[in-house]
């Protein structure tokens, strides 16, 4: 998707995380300016209770039968950028766990029934007020093996999520997935397709990725006549998916 049509999507599925959510409160002081960033157990309102991160990632893989991948962001409110150290850990009174954060800030809720019994939190080693958070969809598609049959099942998934999870009211706000694009950061890539006959599609289509970078795209849209489910695509090396809008 063009960076405005993923800005809206990400606005629409973060309004649904705090729909009805009451934000967690700090059990503790907030530290005072003077002290170090780093502070220990704080549950920061930028950080939605998990059962509402949980219930929203039980949804989408539901949905979309494991083709779409829902990601959270976490990034400095201040600087909107990945934060070096970051901890963020589900907390309840008898269950613990960490989250597995990437160095861009990225991180997917593991879904822990015992967890949400539990009424477990997100707590963070952050200074509260500090977070800001943004979520992505993303297509769920293997590195080897990859099949046209799976880009239409990820289109397919990705809209069924959009319409079961974003209400009425919000879908006018929230851009219809068109496609996929196997997309690279240089140009001169593509991807070859071996069906009836074996054929290359250009990575030519100019988007942006979820890190908001400039990528070079070859577009497959769910309706592509001249493909079968099983052709096999065989993308260059070093390609990311994203949705593609019109």
């Amino acid at each position: 998707m063009g960076l405005d049509a993923k800005r809206r999507v990400q606005h629409v599925l973060f309004t649904l995380l705090v729909l009805a959510c009451v934000p967690a409160q700090a059990d503790e002081t907030a530290p005072d300016a003077s002290q170090a960033i780093k502070v220990e157990g704080v549950r920061d309102p930028a950080l939605v209770p998990y059962q509402r991160g949980y219930e929203m990632a039980k949804h989408v893989r539901e949905a979309a039968e494991g083709r779409v991948q829902l990601l959270f962001r976490v990034l400095s409110a201040k600087t909107k950028q990945p934060i070096p150290g970051l901890q963020i850990t589900i907390e309840g009174s008898t269950s613990h766990g960490s989250l597995d954060i990437s160095p861009d800030g990225f991180f997917s809720i593991p879904l822990d029934e015992e967890a949400v019994r539990d009424r477990a939190e997100f707590v963070t080693n952050q200074k509260r007020g500090t977070l800001a958070l943004a979520v992505v969809l993303k297509p769920q598609l293997p590195r080897e093996g990859l099949r046209y049959s799976m880009i239409v099942d990820s289109i397919q998934g990705a809209r069924r999520t959009l319409h079961e999870i974003v209400p009425w009211y919000l879908r006018l706000f929230t851009p219809r997935v068109r496609g996929v694009g196997i997309c690279y950061l240089q140009t001169g890539a593509g991807v070859e397709i071996r069906g009836n006959a074996t054929v290359h599609r250009q990575a030519d289509k100019v988007d942006t990725d979820e890190l908001d970078r400039t990528v070079y795209c070859a577009p497959f849209a769910g309706d592509e006549h001249e493909l079968t489910g099983d052709s096999l695509l065989i993308p260059s090396a070093g390609w990311e998916p994203i949705f593609l809008d019109p």
